[in-house]
């Protein structure tokens, strides 16, 4: 369960979705959410005060909703400042010491083009994980998948994973993707035989690490074998965008987790990760985990 959120709310009529999900995730009896409002700090300041007190007296509204939808002694904070969106949404998830970060998506932009979506420039700033919403909810996730890399942040996806999707848990998909038909336009004297070979032999080692990280995070989590999930797995060749978006869309996903790696140098600024291209294709919701500043490695 989780004990505090921060949930960043635009104040459009589709931000409401974002606090219904927020509320609908497993909280714990005294959890607290943080409504967030970030008013553009371009804005000269004589009318960044207007705008501030429209907001608090629009989230004050919405605080007194979601107040009633919660478990008891929970608590809702109303926080209206003025700045980049990104920096206040990433600072103040640090200090209030956020364990998810829930947020909406909106339309692409220009600057979404070149700096990444709002949840991608907040989590290059924060280890503080992202679920980032899009679907309008109606009932706890139901049709949940994993998209796992077996890199350093599989174990943080696969535990986050429990803890947003609540008991009973329903059948969660894993998606395993490994691009290899470049092999054979670069090493042509590779048959199509041997390549055949290597891909079955990635496919069995795959299958071999998932189960053991995923048995390995139902241990962790200490759950009893009536909250533990099923898992259905796929290990498929392709471009691994592709072969996850295809699979969201055929089992009719409603959440995808998946882990972003470290965002280093250039990707800073240009994102090509697989994490950020799934984000922007995908029309489900999405949990984007960070990893570990030090995690161990996968098992082998």
């Amino acid at each position: 369960m989780f004990g505090s959120l921060v949930v960043p709310v635009d104040l459009s009529p589709a931000s409401a979705r974002v606090v219904r999900r927020a509320a609908l995730l497993p909280l714990a009896e005294g959890a607290r959410l943080t409504l967030l409002h970030v008013v553009p700090g371009s804005l000269p300041r004589r009318l960044q005060q207007r705008a501030r007190g429209d907001a608090k007296k629009a989230l004050a509204e919405r605080a007194k909703d979601l107040l009633r939808q919660l478990p008891p002694k929970a608590e809702v904070e109303v926080v209206v400042v003025a700045g980049s969106p990104a920096g206040e949404i990433a600072e103040h998830a640090r200090t209030l010491e956020a364990e998810l970060v829930v947020l909406g998506r909106g339309g692409r932009t220009l600057r979404d083009v070149f700096l990444g979506s709002t949840a991608e420039r907040v989590l290059r700033r924060t280890q503080v994980p992202v679920l980032v919403v899009r679907l309008a909810p109606r009932a706890p996730y139901r049709r949940p998948a994993l998209a796992l890399d077996l890199d350093r942040a599989a174990r943080a996806v696969i535990d986050l994973l429990l803890r947003v999707v609540a008991p009973p848990r329903p059948i969660i998909d894993v998606i395993h993707a490994y691009d290899s038909p470049y092999l054979q336009s670069s090493y042509p004297s590779l048959s199509t035989s041997e390549l055949e070979a290597y891909g079955k032999k990635h496919e069995k080692e795959a299958l071999r690490r998932i189960q053991m990280l995923l048995a390995g995070s139902i241990v962790r989590g200490r759950l009893a074998p009536s909250d533990a999930p099923s898992f259905r797995t796929h290990v498929r060749p392709g471009a691994p965008r592709k072969i996850i978006e295809h699979a969201v869309e055929k089992n009719a996903t409603d959440l995808l987790a998946l882990g972003t790696h470290g965002y280093t140098g250039l990707e800073r600024a240009f994102l090509g990760t697989v994490a950020g291209d799934v984000l922007r294709a995908v029309t489900c919701d999405v949990l984007m985990v960070p990893p570990p500043p030090e995690a161990d490695e996968t098992p082998r």
